[in-house]
């Protein structure tokens, strides 16, 4: 007689022991940067990206990282459970405060080597059909799919993984100094605005480190996007 197979009880992550876990966190981070640096390979007649090709990639590229953010989904219960009042406020102030950097540091900062900065892209050369679909996408893509992304892989992720290699060992808001020091190093690397983006590794490290939530994180993140959002369509800031 055959047994059935053994029931595996998944970790707190949802992932079983003899799984990968780290791809559920890595996977959606590295497809993101992936597409990102193949906007380089875009066609551009005149030296200028054509809007229309721009535009569909854009699209293309946050459809993609969806899918793969959904397949790695047993990795959103980090965000459980969700902060009570107090944190939610705490978050929220702290996601205002980073805008405020981000925004009052632009063009005073010089760049690092290893940093390449933005490209502009002006969605009013789109046509009239095109350009909401495009606006909308690319809301999508900077308020609800980067945060959620980043906030899994730098907060969840990589400040355990520093900690301890068998990171899911590690409970979810233990932060040492080195570990905020390097992720918010790592995550300055990642952006061009080098110097607000470390201010705000190390203020979400230390907000992580003080709620013990990464949906804390995850809402802050949202916040701040959401608010540089409407400061890129207030003043047409298109180089954010």
């Amino acid at each position: 007689m055959v047994s059935p197979p053994r029931s595996v009880t998944p970790d707190r992550t949802g992932r079983t022991p003899g799984g990968r876990p780290w791809l559920h966190y890595v996977a959606p981070m590295a497809g993101f940067l992936v597409l990102t640096a193949a906007e380089d390979v875009l066609p551009r007649p005149g030296g200028e990206v054509a809007p229309g090709a721009y535009a569909a990639f854009y699209a293309f590229k946050v459809a993609a990282v969806s899918v793969l953010a959904w397949l790695c989904r047993p990795a959103w219960r980090d965000l459980r459970p969700l902060p009570g009042l107090f944190w939610t406020s705490v978050a929220v102030a702290t996601g205002l405060f980073v805008t405020l950097l981000w925004v009052a540091l632009d063009g005073r900062v010089p760049s690092l080597p290893l940093t390449e900065g933005r490209t502009a892209f002006d969605p009013r050369g789109l046509s009239s059909p095109v350009q909401p679909l495009f606006l909308a996408a690319r809301l999508y893509g900077l308020i609800l799919l980067v945060p959620l992304i980043e906030e899994l892989f730098w907060r969840s992720f990589v400040i355990r993984w520093i900690i301890r290699p068998d990171f899911r060992s590690v409970p979810i808001g233990r932060v040492t100094p080195l570990a905020a020091g390097a992720s918010a190093a790592l995550f300055a690397l990642a952006h061009p605005e080098w110097l607000p983006a470390l201010a705000a590794g190390l203020l979400w490290a230390g907000l992580l480190a003080k709620s013990r939530s990464v949906a804390v994180c995850w809402i802050s993140h949202l916040t701040a996007n959401l608010a540089l959002g409407v400061y890129i369509l207030a003043t047409a800031s298109w180089w954010f």
